[in-house]
């Protein structure tokens, strides 16, 4: 990259390669792109949003992250601040459709009756060994 001479932006020069063989005439050949980038944003000077960046500013300096807050609001703020995240979580969250859902909750149905009928057998087993075999 260069600079250019008036100094307001930077000169990207690209070059394209060729793809023949013979190197000096693809030098001859290269065409070469220029393009200015400009570094500096363009500045508002209007009164209606001069005030407004005033009032942001304001703003901005009265929520103070790290101030200090008095000793018997921390557990509401935290408490404030703990719904909030959740929230938060809660929309980051990609939710499964309908048919998916009953899937799995069906799934969770059957292997939770499934080992509950193979305690349920296990338990009468050692229950009619425990009284008929030992005793």
């Amino acid at each position: 990259m260069a600079k250019d001479n008036s100094g307001k932006g930077t000169v990207v020069r690209r070059i394209k390669a060729s793809g023949g063989r013979n190197s000096s005439a693809a030098r001859t050949e290269e065409k070469e792109i220029v393009r200015k980038v400009s570094t500096t944003k363009p500045v508002k000077t209007d009164k209606k949003s001069a005030k407004k960046a005033d009032k942001v500013a304001k703003v901005k300096r009265e929520r103070d992250p790290n101030k200090k807050s008095f000793v018997l609001f921390r557990p509401i703020f935290a408490i404030g601040r703990y719904f909030r995240d959740a929230w938060r979580e809660l929309r980051q969250v990609q939710w499964t459709n309908r048919r998916a859902t009953w899937a799995l909750t069906l799934a969770v149905i059957l292997f939770s009756a499934f080992f509950a009928i193979l305690v349920l057998v296990f338990d009468w087993l050692f229950q009619w060994s425990i009284k008929e075999v030992i005793l």
